[in-house]
Order: C-alpha cells, then sequence, then structure tokens
C-alpha cells in the first residue's frame, strides 16, 4: 500500500524528453501563479474608465436559506474589452468577462449573508474584499485586470508601431483574455458550495485555467478547511478512494482500461513528482464528496484537471461530521 504515497523519482526515470517538455511547460506555469497572486493580492495598478467599453447586469438564479434568513442566489456579469489604442477598434485588446455570484437577503439587517458574501469575495479575489457592494467589488477587479494588461503590452506595442511595425505584423501575443467564473450552490446539510474558475490567456502557446473550491457552513458563515472536515489521521484511507477515482478518470480520458496502479499513472505522466494526497480544493456535494486537482498539480497540462467524487457511503467513515 505504501506505494500510492512513497514517490518515485521522475528524475531519474525518464529521458530528455520529459525535461524538454517541463522547459515548454514551466512558463506558463510561471504566468499562472504570478496571475494568481496578483488577484488574490492586489498587485494590478488601476486605470481610467474611459479605456473600456462595459456591460455589467445583475440577476437573481435561485434560492436557499442562511441562518435561517431566506437568501437568493445573485449575480453580477461584466464584459469589457480594452484596447491598446482606445480611438482604434483593430488595435490589439484585451477581453475581460467576470461573473461573481453571492448571497442576497430579503432581510437588510441579516449580518450573516454579509459574512458569507465576505468569504465568497475572498475566494473569488481577496485584494478586493470589502468593497462596498458586490458591484463595486466586480468593479475594482475589472480595473485591475485592465491595468495589468495594459502595464504589460502597451509600451512594447508603442515601441513597435515607432519602429513601422504595420497591422498584419502585430503579433497575437498582444492579445489578452481573462475570465472569472463562480458557481454557488447548496450542497450537504446547509453547506454552500462554491466554485471560482479562472481563465487566463496572456500570449504564449497556450491558455491556462484553474479553480478554487469553497464550502461555507451556512448557519455561521464559517469557511470549512480540510481539518474540519476529515478525521485526524485518515489522509491515507481518503487517499485510497481518491486513487480508484483517478485510475477510472485517466482511463476514460485517455480511452483506455490499462491503468491499474499508480506505476501505470506515472508512465502516463501522473504523480511523476508528487505523492497523491488530499486536495485543499474539495465540495461537500449533495451525493458525495468531489475533490480537484487543478492544471499541473497532479499531471502535465495536456491531462487537465481532475475532478473525482467519492460517495457518501464509501467516505462517511472519515468525516468528522456525518
Amino acid at each position: 500500500m505504501a506505494k500510492i504515497y512513497k514517490k518515485n523519482s521522475f528524475l531519474h526515470r525518464n529521458s530528455g524528453s520529459y525535461a524538454i517538455f517541463v522547459d515548454r511547460e514551466i512558463i506558463f506555469l510561471e504566468k499562472r501563479l504570478n496571475m494568481m497572486k496578483k488577484i488574490q493580492r492586489g498587485l494590478f495598478p488601476s486605470v481610467v474608465c474611459g479605456l473600456f467599453s462595459t456591460m455589467m447586469l445583475p440577476g437573481c438564479i435561485g434560492n436557499g436559506t442562511a441562518g435561517g434568513n431566506e437568501v437568493s442566489v445573485d449575480s453580477i456579469p461584466m464584459d469589457t474589452t480594452v484596447y491598446l489604442d482606445e480611438a482604434n477598434t483593430e488595435s490589439p485588446k484585451c477581453q475581460i468577462k467576470i461573473n461573481f455570484k453571492y448571497l442576497k437577503s430579503a432581510n437588510k439587517n441579516d449580518s450573516l449573508t454579509q459574512v458569507i458574501n465576505r468569504v465568497l469575495e475572498d475566494a473569488f479575489s481577496s485584494a478586493h474584499v470589502g468593497a462596498v457592494s458586490p458591484r463595486a467589488f466586480v468593479a475594482s477587479i475589472k480595473e485591475s485586470l485592465a491595468g495589468d494588461y495594459l502595464k504589460d503590452v502597451q509600451g512594447s506595442y508603442q515601441t513597435d508601431l515607432k519602429n513601422g511595425m504595420k497591422p498584419d505584423e502585430i503579433p497575437n501575443w498582444y492579445n489578452y483574455e481573462y475570465e472569472i467564473n463562480s458557481e454557488l450552490q447548496e450542497g450537504k446539510d446547509s453547506i454552500w458550495n462554491y466554485a471560482v474558475t479562472t481563465f487566463q490567456y496572456t500570449g504564449g502557446a497556450h491558455p491556462n485555467t484553474w479553480a478554487q473550491w469553497v464550502n461555507i457552513d451556512a448557519a455561521n458563515g464559517k469557511k470549512l478547511d480540510k481539518s474540519e472536515v476529515f478525521a485526524k489521521g485518515t489522509e491515507e484511507d481518503i487517499c485510497r478512494l481518491i486513487l480508484d477515482k483517478l485510475l477510472a478518470e485517466a482511463n476514460k480520458k485517455l480511452e483506455t482500461d490499462t491503468l491499474t496502479c499508480v506505476e501505470g499513472l506515472q508512465a502516463v505522466g501522473i504523480l511523476l513528482d508528487t505523492d497523491l494526497y488530499v486536495p485543499d480544493n474539495f465540495l461537500l456535494e449533495k451525493e458525495g464528496v468531489t475533490f480537484l486537482y487543478n492544471t499541473y498539480d497532479i499531471a502535465p497540462y495536456y491531462m487537465g484537471r481532475f475532478q473525482l467524487t467519492v460517495p457518501y457511503e464509501e467516505i462517511n467513515t472519515y468525516l468528522i461530521k456525518k
């Protein structure tokens, strides 16, 4: 059983082709990490709103409860295009799409819903938590992303134009794209499930997508971490359950049925440089616990992300609250 968790050194087991793959992929991983840090820590500068063409609309999309109060799931979608030359819509551009979902209470004195919304904001973009309204929260993220785009490429673009670059010679990497979406729904036993997915293209061979998942206790607004959900000392047992689902999903992705063990997964690029572990990204859904491994977490880019659900009848033994 130790083979599930004991790391096999890929540096000694793989050919030079893997090293070439790492060289090609590492720049995109670094950009993803930098993007995550900027969104979460507030490193984007603000910009003048006149540079945008923006659409922002509210929308009510569901109902639930928070501490006994009737609440609805509301959303603020926003679609913005930022041009490097604001007078020329044919110039390179950055497309920004945001869909922030949050709770809306009919009770103006519902402080618990406000607490929950702060947790949602923190998961969506911690750098902007505390805005005066959900609409202001979304607007601040938009301005930050747009400012980062202009800071990254406007200087180079102007230099290329001065050097005689023609419109049909403009490289595609001058065009950026960001899309941040969220889903909010009730999970197990009055727990709110919140999933934030970020798509980013900032030049390069391919875009990157990653997600952050959060569980919130509707009774008190508290974010539930692993230590509050899974019993102490059960990670190895939970990993056995996850491994079964991982093998099934990997076989499905690769359209085969030959993967039956960790060594087989490693042969196709999964778990080469990490042990199997219980991720921070999980959702306590109605039918089971779903674990998420983002792209690069346990496998290379081409394998994508792994979303693995363990039914409650299999995992209940290892939960603190059954």
